[in-house]
């Protein structure tokens, strides 16, 4: 697991994963929804931060260290402080991985904007 460095975001956005359902629907109009499992996953995580160039560079080495998205990410508490309620609601069997690629701009010498964003996966 590679850890995603511990710095607030100055702001985020939380989807909640989907469970695996399926709806089918006959010619008269009945219909049944089938549910596939008991787990939700592809949660997502959109995060923005202002961040000096040493968390910056902090940020962007979890993305190379983490090999794109191709190994789990360690979430630290401090990405969620402020969030009140949805944090519990997250559940620990997720694996948290990259999205895509952060993005960073640069705001002013020595501060950058940098957004990222996360999935959460259902790994077997």
């Amino acid at each position: 697991m590679i850890n995603f460095p511990a710095v607030s975001p100055t702001r985020r956005s939380f989807t909640p994963g989907e469970y695996p359902t399926k709806r089918f629907d006959s010619i008269s109009g009945a219909g049944t929804t089938r549910l596939y499992g008991s787990k939700a996953s592809n949660a997502t995580l959109d995060l923005e931060f202002l961040l000096d160039d040493t968390n910056t560079a902090a940020v962007l080495q979890s993305w190379h260290d983490s090999l794109g998205g191709a190994k789990v990410l360690t979430l630290p508490t401090e990405l969620f402080e402020g969030m009140n309620g949805p944090e519990g609601q997250i559940p620990n069997y997720l694996n948290w991985r990259w999205a895509q690629v952060p993005s960073v701009q640069s705001v002013v010498p020595g501060r950058s904007r940098i957004q990222a964003s996360l999935v959460a996966t259902l790994d077997s």
